[in-house]
């Protein structure tokens, strides 16, 4: 059975690393955002038509968010499609901006799943998440740039893992 396939449902996963806000070159609401919304939406309806039904967000501001929004929002359609939340430690939505917590705490009152990876923060836990994500997933959806930090780290390290990459940019 492939990577990222569970054994006892056989259902496929999808997870997304991305930049978030300060990396990414255009503000939200701009052409350029509704158009990276509009190639994510696509590729995540072509994922659904090839059979994919889980898909992982870090939920992180930015990206991660955005697809998050996108996946909850096609699952009117597609109702056999879960998002699962890969928190990378608990205190995650307390270091938002007071307006951020509450888009936060609306895509995590709809997800499938919520999986907290550390109690506290650490400076590995998000490279934890980032390959957790990975591990569960077949293919990888990545908004990517800037050429380092933890989406280019992630993105390499499903390379290493074999991973299907599509990029969104």
């Amino acid at each position: 059975m492939p990577q990222g396939v569970c054994i006892i449902c056989g259902m496929k996963g999808v997870c997304l690393t991305g930049n978030r806000p300060h990396k990414i070159p255009f503000k939200e609401g701009s052409r350029e955002h509704e158009l990276l919304l509009e190639r994510m939406r696509d590729t995540v309806v072509g994922l659904i038509k090839e059979g994919y039904t889980d898909f992982i967000t870090g939920m992180a501001l930015g990206s991660d968010i955005w697809f998050a929004e996108c996946v909850l929002d096609l699952a009117d359609i597609y109702p056999q499609i879960k998002l699962e939340a890969a928190v990378p430690y608990s205190g995650q939505r307390d270091r938002l901006a007071v307006a951020d917590r509450f888009r936060y705490d609306a895509v995590i009152s709809k997800c499938s799943k919520v999986t907290v990876l550390e109690n506290d923060y650490t400076k590995y836990c998000m490279g934890k998440r980032n390959r957790y994500m990975v591990d569960n997933s077949d293919v990888v959806l990545v908004v990517m740039y800037s050429d380092t930090g933890g989406t280019a780290t992630t993105r390499a390290y499903a390379e290493k893992k074999g991973k299907r990459i599509i990029d969104l940019v």
